[in-house]
């Protein structure tokens, strides 16, 4: 059991780290000899609670009263109103490559409507894990003949 639990941590844990999130984490799961399900939930939570922190980060950091208006002008209504229309399935392909921080990050500097921003980072994280564990599984079987 403490055994799994390092494991899982420790996928969770390289998911969390900005430059190797979910790329690294699944294969790393599976190089720890971790089941397939269970190297896909860890690497998601691991990659996808930074955006709950930066969420929850940027909330505090509008009831300060020198950052708060000064964040609050960043975004304009004509960028803030194209990515709650347009943005959403962009979101979704790109947030892997460019990382769950940054976007995060700057979907919440742009105004990006907070539901809409975490759905689509959410399924781009959860969409990319399956299909690196697929392509994972799939090598190995093919190569193990």
């Amino acid at each position: 059991m403490l055994e799994y639990i390092a494991k899982s941590f420790s996928v969770f844990f390289v998911g969390f780290f900005p430059f190797a999130e979910i790329y690294v984490a699944v294969p790393a799961g599976f190089a720890l000899g971790l089941d397939p399900a269970s190297v896909i939930v860890w690497s998601i939570v691991g990659n996808f609670l930074p955006v709950l922190l930066i969420q929850w980060f940027h909330d505090v950091l509008l009831r300060i009263p020198r950052f708060g208006p000064w964040l609050g002008g960043l975004a304009s209504e004509k960028v803030k109103d194209r990515l709650d229309r347009h943005g959403f399935w962009f979101v979704v392909l790109a947030t892997p490559w460019i990382g769950v921080w940054v976007v995060a990050a700057v979907l919440r500097l742009l105004d990006m409507d907070p539901r809409k921003a975490v759905l689509s980072i959410l399924i781009g994280v959860v969409g990319y894990a399956v299909v690196i564990a697929g392509l994972i599984m799939a090598g190995v079987e093919l190569a193990s003949g």
